[in-house]
């Protein structure tokens, strides 16, 4: 029930417990709870002053007028986290982003749509191919990974309109863990074709012996009628 409002990786420290990275959330300054008070006093915010991070922002803590801020802004937050550890690059140039007037950065973060994951690698030049090689990739194949189940999962955490976005942090979740679990994602487009392909992916083994077998039995059958 707390609202960090201010989540980026150098506020997001990763701890082995036994064979698990377990992460661990510091720098509560401008967290805001939901259900009871942080501290025994009442913290107001000044309008006209930019709380959190530019290029970590959501585009409801942008808005100066907005002040019904819940959980949504943390998924945001979460969401350019995930398109940094995917891309090795930020949504916005951080230089370009900084460089802008206040009123300026408000607006891009409100209103600008950043790249899909896939077409931002694209864009990178040189520097695609130094992300590539962290990430264990082929730089002509790591766009291809990319576009996808990853571009919608991302994209889907940075949409601009909160009640299009993840609900909260554990959907998010659940979502990443049913794409490395071969599953549909919520955040994709829910076709036979689409879940077909995740089902085929999930049991080729089983698929594999079933046509192997089917295939089989077709050759019996023609070689029963040529008889």
């Amino acid at each position: 029930a707390i609202i960090h409002r201010d989540l980026k990786p150098s506020n997001v420290l990763v701890m082995e417990q036994g064979d698990k990275a377990v992460p661990k959330i510091i720098d509560f300054g401008l967290a805001k709870a939901t259900a009871q008070r942080l501290t025994d006093k009442t913290l107001f915010t000044e309008l006209g002053v930019m709380l959190g991070t530019p290029e970590y922002m959501s585009p409801e803590q942008a808005d100066q007028r907005e002040q019904n801020i819940d959980t949504r802004t943390d998924v945001y937050s979460l969401g350019v986290i995930l398109y940094q550890l995917l891309v090795g690059a930020l949504p916005f140039d951080a230089k370009a982003l900084r460089a802008a007037g206040f009123d300026e950065i408000l607006r891009k973060v409100r209103e600008d749509e950043p790249p899909k994951p896939s077409t931002r690698i694209r864009s990178m030049g040189a520097a695609s191919a130094a992300s590539a090689e962290k990430r264990k990739e082929e730089p002509r194949s790591f766009a291809e990974h990319l576009r996808g189940e990853l571009d919608w999962i991302t994209m889907k955490a940075l949409e601009k309109d909160r009640v299009r976005r993840y609900g909260a942090v554990s959907e998010l979740s659940a979502d990443i863990s049913r794409y490395l679990r071969s599953e549909p994602v919520l955040a994709g487009p829910a076709t036979a074709a689409y879940r077909m392909r995740k089902y085929a992916v999930r049991h080729r083994i089983a698929l594999g012996i079933a046509a192997g077998v089917l295939l089989l039995l077709t050759g019996f059958a023609v070689t029963q009628a040529v008889e």
